[in-house]
């Protein structure tokens, strides 16, 4: 297998000219151990060889395959900064790139008005959704298909909140009816939707 390798030169040239934008500071030449790093790198290289290919495209992995390239590089390109979006302060440009990335999200569905943030995996999202969930909704149960991610179980019993299944039909997709029959019965605060499940890539009817 060969690992897609000509895109570093790429970062190598968008780092340079992410240094220039900070030419009026003073010059500081940080202390780096090139040989020292070079050896600590070549020995998490020949570890990481105990890994699956992930990349390798008869590897038939769900979850695992490498992001994108263009993701890859800017992601690699933003660590040289290392910002933080939890304020203004901590990642101005990352932050404005967030709120347009997530309009970008919200326009794919029809929707003008709209709130959200980036978050680092699908976990770390769940995560974040339930417990803004149990703050609107305090005490009332949150519902998922029976195909959903086993995060929202899991992390449902962290926060402490109710959780309920709801069946699937023939298309491992929600069934509405089952789901109105718990909504009449049950005092439900959020209904989660799965658009893409793990197991067979069903999409909840939105």
């Amino acid at each position: 297998m060969t690992l897609e390798l000509e895109s570093v030169k790429l970062l190598y040239e968008s780092l340079k000219h992410l240094d220039g934008g900070f030419c009026n500071l003073p010059e500081f030449s940080p202390n780096v151990d090139l040989e020292r790093l070079q050896q600590v790198l070549g020995e998490v290289a020949e570890r990481m060889q105990d890994n699956y290919p992930y990349p390798h495209p008869l590897y038939a992995g769900q979850m695992l395959k490498p992001p994108h390239p263009v993701a890859r590089l800017a992601y690699a390109l933003a660590m040289w900064i290392n910002p933080n979006n939890h304020a203004l302060d901590g990642g101005r440009a990352c932050s404005v790139m967030e709120k347009e990335t997530v309009a970008q999200i919200a326009q794919m569905y029809g929707w003008k008005d709209h709130l959200g943030h980036l978050c680092g995996g699908g976990t770390m999202a769940n995560l974040e959704a339930l417990w803004v969930a149990g703050r609107l909704h305090p005490g009332r149960k949150i519902v998922a298909s029976s195909q959903a991610h086993y995060t929202h179980r899991r992390i449902s019993d962290v926060l402490q909140l109710h959780f309920a299944s709801v069946p699937v039909d023939s298309h491992a997709r929600m069934d509405l009816n089952a789901l109105e029959k718990i909504l009449r019965q049950e005092d439900i605060g959020t209904v989660v939707a799965t658009l893409g499940t793990t197991g067979c890539g069903s999409v909840d009817p939105l």
